[in-house]
């Protein structure tokens, strides 16, 4: 018997007690249930104070939910007062509910029940004005009377201290109970599969929600659904292997619980191991140095059997299933299988073991390292995430005496590894979108990279030359890239406007990148207007919508000679031709170059 079945069970005993009961707690810890589990049905009468605006309203209230049926007549108002009263539903309309007829009201009602009044701090009232209310069920009808409410100052004004005395004999604090409302949400779940699976890790999920010191059932609730959702995603290897999927579901729990409650945040699950990391090496740093204890590691600490910075859910599945609300299977598949329960060293790429060192013993993690450094030495990984994470793991190996170099030296060896394979073209080049990146930024394959903070800065530096030599790669491409598009211009116009425009399809390589600058302007235009002149306007939307929304002063702002240069040449052309020829010619001409020539001319004149 809870402490609070305890106080109920003789506070209901009395008889005309003199003072009513506040129930409290934080939120979400089922204060409602609890009471009404205290108190069955047929002994009480519910009444909620949300949203309640005048004193009239809670005696309206009051009478209804006690009297349902007389509430729904008519006729049992319309003996009140000598007139149309529109009782409607359970409540009485507050116009036509008079201090007469609530006085009346009041004295139909018998304190046999006991009334429960809940959502105290939600009211619409002055806080004055209820407990007053309150109290006359309590001191004029010898009502018992327990009261609901989140007993926090904020909501309830800092006068609730004072005021509350003169209507509460006794506060009961409630505490979560934790294995009722378990069994209650498992009940819930649906699929007979996924509820013995929740079933299974009841003592896991359950301890893992008491070290998380949060209060609100509301979010053990959210937990236990999303650990269905993610049950759904798992595969029959997965669930059979009984380790894994106790690590799973404390961390995923745990996590979720942090989420729920709001002391982590996406950013807190981008790059878990590189903040514990960081976090690390600034704890060697003298006490007036210290930073702000990052929230995943104040977080961590609260479970000292889970480590949160780790486990079989990577960053970005973390990211779509927690705070994105999606649980993409593949993914989450993905990323279990790359965990240390499921990898198989041998199908898998050297760096992936080796990132697992903490996990795996050392002989295996050991063939793996050399297997990672003689794929160094050939320059066989071409693949710009996995580059990065060899590169990261030299530098932690080193930083830690693990092989003999410096991190510095590792730094240059990764810089010739990237010059190496430009050389011989076998670097592949920069990506069209503005974003190319982004398959491989901050962490790939479901890994953060292995940066200490001491290595931040070299990484950074591994990084810069990574993206310009994937840049370079590009360029040396442009000789038959511009080749190409001399082509398109001459023999396919409409093709233009994909290639080297934005457009909602989203396939156009060249959009943001600077190149039509390196081709001649006069063989730009021999090959614009080599063509049939009935297509010649395609090339002038493809120009139009590609110099658009300043990006000649952005993205393309190598090719802003050239476009000016473009304009000068047009004006040329069209001179020397007469009639329609020299008109059509004219009409050629990007409207957003000319009015940026217009602004240059107009820039001149103003300095002049």
């Amino acid at each position: 018997m809870t402490h609070l079945e305890d106080y109920l069970k003789h506070y209901v005993s009395l008889k005309a007690p003199g003072y009513a009961v506040l129930v409290t707690g934080a939120w979400g810890t089922g204060k409602t249930f609890q009471v009404r589990e205290c108190i069955p049905e047929e002994s009480r009468v519910y009444v909620s104070l949300y949203g309640v605006q005048s004193v009239d309203k809670i005696h309206a209230e009051v009478f209804a939910a006690a009297h349902p049926t007389k509430a729904k007549t008519r006729g049992f108002f319309e003996k009140f007062r000598g007139q149309d009263v529109g009782a409607v539903g359970f409540t009485v309309p507050l116009g036509f509910v008079p201090d007469i007829a609530n006085a009346l009201l009041r004295n139909e009602l018998k304190p046999e029940k006991i009334l429960i009044f809940d959502d105290l701090e939600r009211s619409g009232l002055d806080l004055k004005e209820v407990l007053g209310a309150i109290n006359s069920y309590v001191e004029h009808k010898d009502f018992r009377v327990v009261v609901v409410a989140h007993d926090d100052e904020k909501l309830l004004g800092k006068d609730f201290r004072t005021l509350k005395e003169k209507t509460f004999g006794q506060t009961v604090l409630v505490e979560p109970q934790i294995e009722r409302a378990f069994g209650r949400f498992l009940s819930e779940i649906k699929v007979e599969k996924a509820r013995d699976f929740v079933a299974a890790h009841k003592a896991q999920i359950e301890d893992v929600f008491r070290q998380s010191k949060v209060k609100s059932l509301r979010i053990l609730k959210h937990a236990v659904e999303d650990l269905v959702r993610l049950y759904s995603a798992l595969n029959v290897k997965h669930q059979k292997n009984a380790e894994a999927m106790i690590e799973l579901v404390q961390t995923f729990t745990a996590l979720g619980v942090e989420v729920r409650s709001g002391q982590l945040v996406e950013k807190d699950l981008r790059n878990r191991r590189g903040v514990r990391i960081g976090h690390m090496m600034r704890d060697r740093r003298k006490a007036k140095d210290q930073p702000e204890t990052p929230p995943l590691v104040v977080a961590d600490e609260k479970y000292p059997s889970i480590e949160l910075e780790t486990g079989m859910l990577n960053d970005g599945v973390l990211v779509a299933t927690l705070i994105e609300g999606r649980y993409p299977i593949e993914e989450i598949q993905a990323s279990i299988n790359n965990s240390p329960h499921f990898l198989v060293p041998e199908e898998v790429p050297p760096w992936k073991v080796v990132i697992h060192f903490d996990d795996l013993d050392d002989e295996t993690v050991e063939v793996a390292r050399e297997k990672m450094e003689q794929q160094f030495e050939k320059r066989e990984v071409t693949d710009s995430g996995e580059m990065l994470h060899i590169f990261c793991l030299r530098m932690m190996m080193a930083e830690n005496g693990i092989i003999d170099r410096t991190a510095d030296e590792v730094v240059r060896e990764s810089k010739s590894y990237l010059n190496d394979l430009l050389d011989c073209g076998r670097l592949p080049p920069q990506g069209p979108d503005w974003r190319w990146f982004d398959e491989f930024d901050r962490s790939y394959d479901g890994f953060a990279y292995w940066v200490s903070e001491a290595n931040a800065g070299r990484f950074k530096e591994i990084w810069d030359h990574l993206i310009g030599s994937r840049e370079d790669a590009l360029r040396q491409t442009f000789p038959e890239v511009q080749k190409d598009l001399l082509r398109i211009v001459r023999e396919d116009p409409k093709a233009l406007f994909e290639a080297v425009s934005p457009t909602s399809s989203g396939h156009n390589p060249y959009a943001t990148i600077p190149l039509l600058h390196e081709i001649p302007v006069t063989e730009f235009v021999d090959a614009w207007l080599g063509g049939n002149h009935e297509n010649w306007r395609n090339v002038n939307h493809a120009l139009e919508n590609r110099f658009s929304h300043g990006q000649l002063e952005r993205d393309l702002k190598d090719e802003k000679d050239w476009a000016l240069e473009l304009l000068n040449e047009l004006d040329a052309r069209s001179e020397r031709e007469t009639g329609f020829g020299a008109l059509r010619i004219k009409r050629l001409k990007p409207r957003v170059l000319i009015e940026l020539a217009q602004s240059l001319e107009n820039a001149d004149s103003d300095v002049e």
